[in-house]
């Protein structure tokens, strides 16, 4: 079983750029989703190994998967965000974003674009039954 991390901060610590109440939804709604329903698909994956019934395993794995990587990722984001930090990369960044993006505004649209097709981003309320 997985347990959820504690918020490394307090929930109005990333304002103005990221609001208490949008850190709140992530932290106790999705975030707390993903850690219960992958400890509920962890459950019937044993369950199902004990009793050597294997029919729903496609789908327990893809359910871990989905779940498990949520957790993750949302644990990902708690820790790597903090205090505002500068708006541009530094300069050994910034020369390897232009080698491979060609500008930093193209490699910010990449980004945005690239953001806007992640599977969670659309599923996310569907799975979790909100």
């Amino acid at each position: 079983m997985i347990r959820m991390i504690p918020l490394p901060y307090p929930l109005n610590a990333l304002e103005p750029y990221y609001s208490k109440e949008t850190l709140e939804i992530h932290y106790h709604t999705l975030y707390k989703g993903y850690v219960d329903n992958t400890n509920k698909t962890l459950e019937k994956l044993e369950k199902a190994r004990l009793n050597n019934q294997f029919e729903s395993i496609k789908c327990l794995e893809r359910d871990l998967s989905f779940y498990g990587s949520g957790a993750i990722l949302h644990e990902l984001f708690f820790t790597n965000m903090g205090v505002p930090m500068p708006s541009l990369p530094s300069n050994a960044l910034m020369e390897q974003i232009i080698k491979d993006f060609g500008s930093f505004d193209k490699c910010q649209n990449q980004f945005i674009e690239a953001a806007k097709t992640v599977e969670a981003s659309r599923l996310v309320y569907s799975r979790m039954g909100t």
